[in-house]
């Protein structure tokens, strides 16, 4: 057996056995609030899983019958389209959950039915691709058109979560993980779209170790850092708060007035609700700079932007919970502006000295 074949089958177990755990772990943690992202990455896990088992049982057979791999196999492609789909459905629910209407299902899975009905008409007709030449060279024919549209139909959907209208009050992620989240997703669907078309054993190697990642750091997100959000209510979009109207007084310097303008955008307008809020957004939204901005928060409030962002969220989160004893810790810390339940926990501890836990237990 080649060594870079026995490689490629270890990473493919490597991936298996990853993708059996996170869907174990994910499918045995509650739901909460009615969330079901959950059961999406799990499903998706769980597909990765099996198709593993078949790529190292598929790979094996070829390996003792000596047989050469075909590219471009068309049920395959329909698997793969299939659990690609799936994996955009996890970040979806987060971004935007009520987005996932019947009507939108129904259109994301659409190619998947849409193929599956044009292959039965080639049942039998193939052309067989043994080679990335004998794929350009046939590349006329309609067989191969269809499957070469199936295999790169699946990039599209890697840009989806940037098509969707972002709602902070409506997500459970910030834009930094919906970048990331889509990436990775990229990532993966460049290695693969490669791996089709020239079944490559170093590819074969590195697309486990990639979806092995993916699917370890995404549910250690879902599991210890996602902070759900309570069941998404029906506000309209144009509700959110606008907070690009105020612009820089001209013909003074800039540290005049900064400190009304930065109290009113945090204070009247919440700007710290914003989980995505930044030290140069702030700074834009005030007419400003970095170094101004930073340099007037010290003075006014002894603390770095960090620290005075915190401390007015944590803040927020001990007065809902005075007003309310029985309000959800994790709705509290959504509504707050926090994206980290890691984070959200620590602040609150750093700045009033007790876990949320223990600060409802002395309010009962």
């Amino acid at each position: 057996m080649n060594i870079l074949i026995l490689i490629a089958l270890i990473t493919t177990a490597i991936e298996m056995a990853t993708c059996f755990i996170c869907t174990h772990q994910l499918g045995f943690r509650k739901l909460e609030n009615g969330d079901n992202a959950r059961w999406l990455l799990s499903f998706g896990a769980l597909l990765s899983g099996l198709l593993a088992v078949f790529v190292i049982f598929g790979n094996l057979v070829m390996q003792t019958t000596s047989q050469e791999p075909l590219l471009l196999r068309p049920w395959i492609g329909l698997v793969y389209m299939t659990m690609h789909i799936v994996m955009t459905l996890y970040p979806i629910t987060i971004v935007r959950q009520d987005w996932l209407t019947p009507k939108h299902y129904a259109l994301l899975f659409s190619p998947v039915v849409l193929f599956a009905i044009i292959f039965l008409f080639f049942v039998g007709r193939w052309t067989v691709l043994e080679t990335p030449a004998s794929v350009w060279e046939n590349a006329n024919r309609v067989d191969v058109i269809v499957r070469l549209a199936s295999l790169f139909i699946m990039a599209p959907y890697c840009l989806i979560l940037f098509w969707l209208p972002y709602s902070y009050k409506k997500s459970s992620a910030t834009l930094g993980w919906i970048i990331g989240y889509s990436f990775g997703l990229t990532l993966i669907c460049a290695v693969h779209i490669v791996l089709m078309l020239t079944y490559s054993p170093v590819l074969m190697t590195i697309l486990p170790l990639l979806a092995s990642a993916f699917y370890y750091l995404s549910t250690r997100y879902e599991l210890t850092e996602r902070i759900i959000p309570p069941q998404p209510e029906d506000t309209a979009d144009t509700e959110d708060t606008t907070l690009t109207e105020l612009k820089p007084l001209e013909g003074v310097a800039p540290e005049f007035g900064l400190w009304s303008r930065v109290s009113q955008i945090m204070d009247k307008q919440e700007a710290w609700k914003n989980p995505d809020l930044s030290l140069s957004e702030l700074a834009s939204l005030s007419g400003t700079n970095t170094t101004y901005l930073n340099r007037v928060i010290k003075q006014e409030v002894g603390m770095s932007f960090k620290d005075y962002l915190n401390n007015k969220r944590v803040n927020y989160v001990a007065t809902q919970l005075r007003k309310k004893p029985d309000l959800d810790i994790q709705e509290a810390f959504f509504n707050a502006g926090f994206r980290s339940r890691t984070t959200a926990w620590r602040n609150f501890k750093d700045i009033i000295g007790t876990t949320p836990t223990e600060f409802k237990q002395t309010l009962r």
